[in-house]
């Protein structure tokens, strides 16, 4: 992420836990020039990042994501699990295919 706000791209930053209290100054910095949008699907009370707190955000930014690209995603692992529940709504999802 850190490598991103060096540029001047608009930036969202998905959290899997609760939002952040203190920012780190980059964060802050992208903040306050309207480039960075912080959001999460876990209330102030999550702090800890888990499995659960993980596929809830990753679903989060699946269903808010015009296209998917995943370079890989292990089998039976929760990203093909997520992009199998995810073909059902039509989203284009490219990846690699090895050949």
């Amino acid at each position: 992420m850190y490598y991103l706000l060096k540029g001047n791209q608009p930036v969202i930053l998905v959290l899997a836990r609760g939002l952040k209290k203190r920012l780190e100054p980059e964060l802050r910095e992208a903040l306050d020039k309207n480039r960075l949008l912080l959001i999460s699907p876990s209330g102030e009370d999550v702090k800890r990042v888990t499995r659960e707190t993980a596929n809830r955000r990753n679903r989060l930014m699946a269903e808010l994501a015009d296209e998917i690209f995943v370079a890989y995603a292990a089998n039976g692992g929760n990203i093909e699990k997520l992009l199998t529940d995810i073909t059902v709504t039509g989203k284009s999802i490219p990846s690699f295919k090895a050949g």
